[in-house]
């Protein structure tokens, strides 16, 4: 026998010993080409012979970790795969190919089917604007017959979850498998990616050390992908406390708020699903009873949006920016019904809110107005689902449309839509109320600050395309009305045009010259630009003082994004002598106003120079709640090594598992660890 065949028998013996027990099929991986990575542990790839197209799924072993038939990740695939084999002939469950083992490494995967369209998480983020309530009911169908197939075989799924359903051409397939990994019991459903909290039977959150998930527990779950249908959303997306707070809250019932136009019937059967006890909770045979019951076209809703009285086009008459087509003309109001912003909470509230969203478009960019339009409703302990219902009922609604407008294009209490962001932005730009009958110049202050954002949000979507066909010629045209109306946010974007060459010839030298004008007429987004140009060197010769001195300039003006550029320079010197005591003192300035980035470079400050875990702790902590994925990591291994804090293992897998869902690789080697030491124990 040669030594090449007696090395290829050793290979094939030493592969496949483990998985005769379970008579699993085992494939080389030089029997794969076209190896693509498509998601966290999850790469798609061609059979040569073939040509059909697979998904190769990893199977989490740790380096030192030997696969053999009495090793606990083997136990857990094989019965895995013992579940699966009384359900495959199920058009919806995830077809299961087989095992193979990448050459030269312990790096064991799984063979599936390949799906087209990702997860329902996945799916929904793409397609749900797409989507009419046919399309929901359909996808809820779906995944109600699925998981009645599995209970109908006496098999939990324990991880239903909208990561777990995938989706291909439409159809849904449900993952029966979910993560193979090494836990420890009390552990598990914090270090299971595709077992978030938020879809957990809460009486297993409870008492997981004691509570064995059941039917029921299944039945929690899609009552939750149910609400997540008709969001499009995952729960709590927009949940402002602590995740920690999160979990104990749904322990204590606290659940999503039902979307505006969800069909009652619908929101009935997702109600009851969740419901805290689960003896309370329907079947998986009486959930699909009633879903078969609802007819679209018979379904009363919640309540109704309310369109724009016109939905014409941005331009205005008074703008002399001429339409393709003639419109209607606008409805004018000369006696609006106008409710006093002073006699309820709720009013001076939205008033307030407006006020604070004008303030932002004059002194923040663009990505950080709806941060801090969050946290401001956050600091004030105001539900945004309820803040958004309350200003679409509003009998004075027309006064803030561009508010109403922002709340859609964010996703502010509601699902990101762009189409109904347009109609609510188009209200504000072209409809005309006579404000100087009422003799308020408060009130034609508000009508005109709420046409103005009104104006420049479409001028924004049709530069992008976002809620309408793009149009960049007729961005630059309204962006060019509005500054030569005096609007210094819009000059600046004037520039941005000039400098991108979007509806306009690209010219270097007019886009500097115009951020320079726009800049030293004070607009705060044109001098954070100009100190980022001479820093960097861009349209015009590098200058780092020259970059620092606007930086500055914008700083003081109040720009959150300058003041961090000021902290840098300090920091590190650029165009300004290193001082540690003025960063920390932008930073701070900055992380006050609840930037992330500012509170994880704060939290660095007090945690290395200072030594000061504590407070480097309550900044980590809410830069980790604003999405920081470092703060998120940080604050994993505050919990993990009890650095100035109790130590708390729970609390500690949690964040590291949370950074480690946005890509972070110290956060997921701190994970290994901590289950490595948990089962030496």
């Amino acid at each position: 026998m040669s030594q090449e065949k007696k090395n290829e028998k050793e290979w094939m013996n030493n592969l496949i010993i483990p998985f005769q027990k379970e008579n699993i099929p085992f494939y080389r991986y030089s029997e794969f080409e076209n190896v693509k990575f498509i998601t966290k542990n999850v790469y798609k790839a061609t059979f040569k012979v073939s040509q059909k197209t697979v998904a190769l799924k990893n199977l989490y072993l740790n380096d030192n970790d030997k696969f053999t038939p009495d090793n606990l990740i083997y136990e857990n695939l094989a019965k895995k795969i013992k579940r699966h084999r009384k359900l495959e002939i199920h058009d919806s469950i995830l077809k299961f190919y087989g095992a193979t083992k990448q050459e030269n490494t312990n790096n064991y995967m799984m063979i599936l089917e390949y799906v087209n369209e990702g997860s329902l998480r996945q799916y929904l983020k793409t397609d749900f604007q797409k989507m009419d309530w046919n399309a929901n009911l359909n996808l809820a169908k779906q995944i109600a017959n699925a998981l009645m197939h599995l209970h109908s075989n006496d098999i939990i799924h324990g991880s239903f979850n909208s990561e777990n359903i995938l989706i291909h051409n439409g159809i849904v397939k449900l993952n029966v498998f979910g993560l193979i990994k090494i836990n420890s019991d009390s552990l598990s459903f914090l270090t299971n990616n595709l077992g978030p909290i938020q879809y957990m039977d809460p009486q297993h959150l409870g008492l997981f050390n004691t509570f064995s998930k059941n039917k029921s527990s299944d039945i929690f779950g899609l009552g939750i992908i149910l609400w997540e249908i008709s969001s499009g959303n995952p729960p709590f997306k927009m949940e402002y406390s602590s995740h920690i707070d999160l979990l104990n809250n749904i322990v204590k019932g606290k659940r999503e708020m039902a979307i505006p136009a969800t069909p009652h019937k619908y929101k009935e059967i997702y109600t009851d699903c969740w419901k805290h006890n689960g003896n309370s909770r329907p079947d998986i045979s009486q959930v699909i009873k009633n879903l078969s019951e609802i007819i679209i076209s018979d379904t009363s809703v919640e309540f109704e949006t309310p369109q724009p009285y016109n939905a014409m086009d941005v331009e205005l008459e008074n703008l002399n920016i001429q339409n393709e087509e003639p419109e209607p003309e606008p409805e004018i109001k000369p006696n609006p019904p106008f409710v006093d912003f002073t006699t309820t909470e709720v009013n001076v509230f939205i008033h307030d809110l407006h006020k604070f969203l004008i303030y932002l478009f004059n002194r923040q960019c663009r990505t950080i107005r709806s941060i801090m339009i969050k946290n401001y409703i956050r600091e004030r302990k105001k539900n945004p689902v309820k803040i958004l219902y309350e200003m679409i009922r509003h009998p004075s609604y027309y006064w803030f449309t561009s508010l109403i407008g922002f709340f859609y294009q964010y996703g502010i209490g509601t699902v990101v839509d762009n189409q109904m962001a347009f109609k609510f932005f188009s209200l504000a730009a072209n409809q005309i109320i006579d404000t100087f009958s009422s003799n308020s110049s408060h009130l034609r202050k508000l009508y005109n600050n709420n046409k103005k954002i009104g104006i420049f949000s479409l001028a924004f979507m049709y530069l992008t395309g976002l809620g309408v066909e793009e149009d960049t010629k007729k961005a630059f045209r309204i962006y060019q009305e509005l500054a030569n109306k005096g609007f210094l946010t819009a000059l600046h974007n004037v520039a941005y045009c000039y400098e991108k060459g979007l509806g306009v010839k690209e010219n270097a030298e007019k886009a500097f010259e115009t951020y320079l004008k726009s800049a030293e007429k004070g607009c705060p987004h044109s001098q954070n630009k100009v100190g980022g140009c001479y820093h960097y060197g861009i349209l015009i010769t590098k200058n780092q003082v020259k970059g620092f001195q606007w930086f500055l300039k914008c700083a003081l003006a109040g720009n959150i994004n300058a003041m961090i550029s000021v902290g840098y320079d300090y920091e590190n010197g650029r165009g300004v002598s290193k001082d540690k005591k003025e960063a920390f003192k932008w930073y701070l300035k900055a992380a006050e106003k609840e930037h992330d980035t500012a509170q994880h470079n704060l939290g660095c400050y007090y945690y290395y120079y200072y030594r000061d875990y504590k407070n480097a702790f309550e900044l980590f902590k809410k830069a980790a709640e604003n999405d920081d994925v470092y703060s998120q990591y940080k604050l994993g291994k505050f919990f993990y090594e009890g650095s100035g804090i109790k130590k708390d293992i729970v609390k500690a897998i949690f964040w590291l598992n949370k950074a480690k869902e946005n890509a972070n690789i110290d956060a997921d080697r701190l994970l290994n660890e901590i289950i490595r030491n948990r089962m030496m124990q």
